[in-house]
């Protein structure tokens, strides 16, 4: 569950500043230069760090199975190399998830990471003579902080580098209980598993071995298709607290926000506020066309239709954030969640409704056509990614999942804020200027003081890696100021060859410009300072 922060939330020294409406301010400086490799530093970090973790294990099917044939055990053991794959998937992640004092196994592992569910490879699948032992290898992705490997108790062996884990040996039946809320990881010894307090009979040792994956590059939002229809509708839900009552506080100070932000509420106060009161509303400029921002609210109240300590309360809560999976650009949940956990919207010690799984959101009814926007604000939510990237109508595509790969600060809706802040990030004429992924996961870092939250974006990979918008017929177009080329994002860079149009740009390489163009360091020459990257002729 998420974990508490009551101090004060640290400050962060960004590439952008605050604007007096509390957006992001997306202004480009008018006196922009190249620098040259040599004299920038080139090193682009995130917090976290995705790994491959491979290994050998086993499964044994009933006796009885023997004497079938030979598909017909190959088809059964595939089947619970499956099961086996989420069992394995559940120990590394109790292993490498940070603790707190008060969880079962405070004091077993504990490194800042977790397992990616749902991101499993069985490979060379073998049977034995026995006909009902069949070993196989695995190949699984977990995600922590780039120093994840060296605080590992690790060895080399082969020249790979390897750790040792026990992990649990549920039966065959107890593998397949998976229903949701009732899954067998949730009953003891298996929850809060510490390998030291269960009989040698319960566990077995799995060495894997971790190298680093490949990593991904920054990109932008891409603020183009999501505001292609002239509209911008969110949705926010605030999950049941049982510290402080968060879900109400953070509320109205969202509500709050809101207004400050130039939004017009639906409602004159926060006590009136419903989940049919309608849309907080408000226009952004948008490559030369208005766009309407809608931002809906929702949580837990007490005594009325979304009662989170009710069954019925909490039936609305959870079919409300399928509709918004449903329908909307961008979800919003900021509250409690956890390793193979969801969207806890309701009183789960009260009810065990109004809960959104790992599962329920593989089957949910999504866009397959649209492109959205998920924030996953609280703690470990790593795992949510692949539930999100793996429903079926979204086959990997057209979705980009915010989660957190480890604690997550509940103190205020700061994260909600500056999430919001950055998809309407525009400049001094109010018009939007998409941000890098890597500006808002910065600040989101920043913003969690005491303990690392290890923001991270899953789907980045097909993101634009030119700012959306660019207009790239104008690039070497002569200039003297950023209008000359376009609209926010778009750039009069200083070159050799004099004042020239070009446009922001995050990738590697040509970072999406084009042929003959590179993404290259750009800095403000009055300050001295590297902003950013735009694309240069070479």
């Amino acid at each position: 569950m998420r974990r508490i922060a009551l101090c004060a939330l640290a400050s962060l020294a960004a590439t952008a500043v605050a604007c007096d409406d509390g957006m992001i301010d997306g202004e480009d400086p008018e006196d922009s230069v190249f620098v040259d490799d040599g004299k920038a530093d080139d090193f682009f970090s995130v917090s976290a760090q995705e790994y491959l973790l491979e290994g050998n294990s086993t499964v044994v099917l009933d006796a009885a199975m023997a004497s079938r044939p030979a598909a017909e055990r190959l088809e059964a053991a595939t089947k619970l190399i499956g099961l086996k794959q989420i069992a394995i998937a559940w120990f590394v992640t109790q292993y490498l998830v940070d603790k707190e004092e008060e969880d079962p196994n405070a004091h077993f592992g504990g490194f800042g990471g977790m397992a990616k569910a749902g991101a499993y490879q069985d490979l060379a699948i073998r049977e034995r003579a026995d006909k009902i032992t069949f070993d196989f290898t695995f190949r699984q992705i977990a995600a922590g902080g780039r120093s994840l490997m060296s605080k590992l108790p690790t060895r080399l062996v082969g020249g790979k580098t390897v750790f040792d884990l026990e992990i649990g040996r549920p039966s065959n039946t107890e593998l397949a209980q998976l229903e949701t809320n009732h899954e067998w990881y949730r009953n003891a010894p298996w929850d809060g598993w510490n390998p030291a307090a269960v009989a040698a009979a319960q566990k077995e040792k799995i060495t894997f071995a971790i190298s680093k994956e490949r990593a991904s590059t920054d990109a932008f939002f891409d603020m183009a298709r999501l505001t292609a229809d002239g509209k911008l509708d969110m949705d926010v839900y605030f999950g049941w607290d049982y510290h402080s009552a968060y879900h109400l506080k953070h509320s109205k100070m969202l509500f709050t926000w809101l207004k400050d932000q130039g939004f017009r509420a639906p409602v004159t106060t926060w006590d009136k506020l419903t989940p049919t009161s309608g849309p907080f509303t408000r226009t952004v400029k948008a490559d030369g066309k208005t766009v309407t921002v809608e931002v809906r609210m929702y949580f837990g109240k007490p005594g009325t239709s979304t009662d989170p300590d009710t069954d019925a309360g909490g039936r609305v809560l959870e079919g409300l954030a399928v509709e918004s999976l449903a329908k909307r650009d961008v979800i919003i949940y900021s509250g409690h969640s956890g390793p193979f956990y969801g969207f806890a919207l309701a009183n789960w010690k009260k009810t065990e409704e109004g809960d959104l799984d790992d599962a329920d959101i593989r089957v949910a009814s999504m866009p397959s056509d649209r492109y959205q926007v998920v924030l996953a604000e609280g703690c470990d939510t790593y795992q949510i990614g692949t539930a999100f990237k793996e429903n079926p109508n979204k086959a990997g595509k057209n979705v980009d999942v915010i989660t957190t790969t480890s604690f997550s600060d509940a103190s205020s809706p700061a994260s909600v804020e500056n999430f919001i802040s950055a998809l309407l990030a525009r400049d001094s004429l109010a018009r939007l200027r998409p941000q890098p992924v890597s500006t808002l996961l910065t600040r989101l870092d920043g913003a969690s003081a005491g303990f690392t939250s290890m923001y991270g974006m899953h789907g980045i990979d097909d993101n634009p890696t030119v700012v959306p918008w660019a207009k790239t017929a104008n690039f070497g177009k002569a200039c003297s100021a950023n209008a000359d080329c376009g609209g926010p994002g778009n750039l009069c860079v200083s070159t050799a060859r004099g004042k020239q149009c070009t446009a922001a740009c995050t990738g590697a390489g040509d970072g999406g410009c084009g042929t003959g163009y590179t993404c290259k360091a750009v800095a403000s020459s009055s300050s001295s300072t590297i902003y950013g990257r735009a694309c240069a002729k070479l």
